[in-house]
């Protein structure tokens, strides 16, 4: 089977002014939207007192809403990380226990992974690829694409793409966390598992 090699991403940015930067573009892109908010939004919401203090971390505000993707996005692998390590060695398991674990991430952390979703869809849009199959980020793509390839020699995995199965799998979870409200009145750990088992009947063609 494929072993899933992923190394611990780099300490995420300290309490400092660019933290500060960071979470006041969290709070403002998800709340008013990026083309609404203006630098001075952010150098406002982040405690400067000028423009310039500001610029001294990021150019631009584009370089922010980058920085804040990429950040999200290793926090993410990081839960990938974990989530594989306590999975064992069975293929199966492994998918079930990443992808579980990424639901969880996303209802737990909604902010941060709506922005990350909208974020790849501009991506997609201006660039016409998303960015974490381009190999600059993301540390375990390429691996899920071999463990699905696995899993086909043993499970009915729909004889669709892998590329295609793991992207309609990350856009049914956006959207569950985006219209997290429309599952009803149920615990976390019901959600995470009904989202789940759509995610699982997306990957096979049977239950497993």
């Amino acid at each position: 089977m494929p072993i899933l090699e992923i190394t611990q991403p780099k300490r995420s940015y300290r309490r400092d002014g660019k933290q500060a930067i960071l979470d006041a573009a969290l709070e403002l892109f998800t709340r008013q939207g990026y083309e609404e908010t203006s630098v001075e939004d952010l150098r406002k919401a982040a405690g400067f007192k000028s423009k310039a203090s500001l610029y001294a971390h990021f150019e631009s505000k584009e370089a922010v809403a980058e920085a804040l993707s990429v950040h999200i996005f290793k926090l993410t692998e990081r839960q990938i990380l974990i989530d594989y390590e306590k999975a064992g060695t069975d293929p199966l398991e492994i998918l079930i226990a990443i992808t579980k674990g990424v639901i969880r991430w996303g209802l737990e952390h909604p902010k941060e992974y709506t922005f990350r979703f909208i974020r790849t869809q501009q991506n997609r849009l201006v660039q016409g690829q998303y960015d974490y199959t381009t190999g600059q980020f993301s540390i375990a793509y390429g691996k899920m694409l071999d463990l699905l390839q696995y899993l086909r020699q043993h499970y009915p995995v729909r004889p669709i793409a892998d590329e295609a199965l793991i992207s309609v799998t990350l856009g049914l979870i956006s959207r569950s966390v985006i219209d997290r409200e429309a599952f009803g009145n149920i615990s976390l750990e019901e959600q995470v598992n009904q989202v789940l088992a759509l995610c699982m009947g997306i990957f096979f063609s049977e239950p497993i």
